[in-house]
């Protein structure tokens, strides 16, 4: 008997489908002697952050926050940031999975990722594996953030899906816990051949 494949599969970003390491970027591009953890969570781990994803604080004025943490010169923040968006680079096993179900055709694929105006506005143009989603759903651009449920019934709604039949993929536990509040079957990602397990085998059910 052919497993019954999921109506929709949702898919995260970092860590899912394109590598995220705050660590080793602030390992590549600070000064020696610099104290890696304040920067981290200064920057990275700080609130700005979240509410750069919320589309609620713009980057420049994220800067001047992160220099007032810091005490770094603007420009090295500028390169921090911007490397923060160019070191997002493919998981060449989540891809293939990724295009496993595109060429299949039978499951509707989307992304629901936490992402700012200007880290979408650099990955959009860069990659073409956006083309093989049905739906896009970025937080800075609804001015919402997971786990919030509301990111997830703005997904389910806009898109008209079943959370019933449809999976949810990412690698942070509090974002799969806030869509299992909406209904939607959430699995936290760790490698792609664990999802693509779930998924074509059928396990995907919680």
């Amino acid at each position: 008997m052919a497993k019954k494949l999921p109506k929709s599969v949702v898919f995260d970003v970092g860590n899912v489908l394109l590598r995220w390491d705050t660590r080793a970027l602030l390992r590549e591009h600070l000064p020696a002697g610099a104290d890696h953890e304040r920067y981290r969570t200064s920057i990275f781990d700080h609130a700005d952050w979240i509410d750069l994803d919320r589309g609620t604080l713009d980057e420049e004025e994220a800067l001047l926050r992160f220099r007032e943490r810091t005490g770094a010169p603007v420009e090295l923040l500028q390169r921090l940031v911007h490397a923060s968006k160019a070191s997002l680079t493919p998981m060449p096993e989540s891809l293939a999975f990724l295009e496993e179900l595109h060429r299949g055709g039978q499951v509707g694929l989307y992304v629901l990722s936490n992402m700012s105006h200007g880290t979408w506005d650099y990955l959009r143009p860069r990659h073409d594996f956006w083309r093989r989603f049905h739906g896009i759903v970025i937080s800075a651009q609804v001015r919402l953030v997971k786990p919030d449920p509301a990111i997830y019934r703005h997904l389910l709604e806009q898109w008209k899906l079943d959370p019933a039949e449809t999976v949810f993929l990412d690698d942070r536990p509090e974002n799969v816990a806030g869509a299992k509040t909406v209904g939607l079957q959430a699995h936290q990602f760790d490698h792609a051949a664990t999802a693509r397990a779930l998924v074509i085998e059928g396990r995907w059910k919680v």
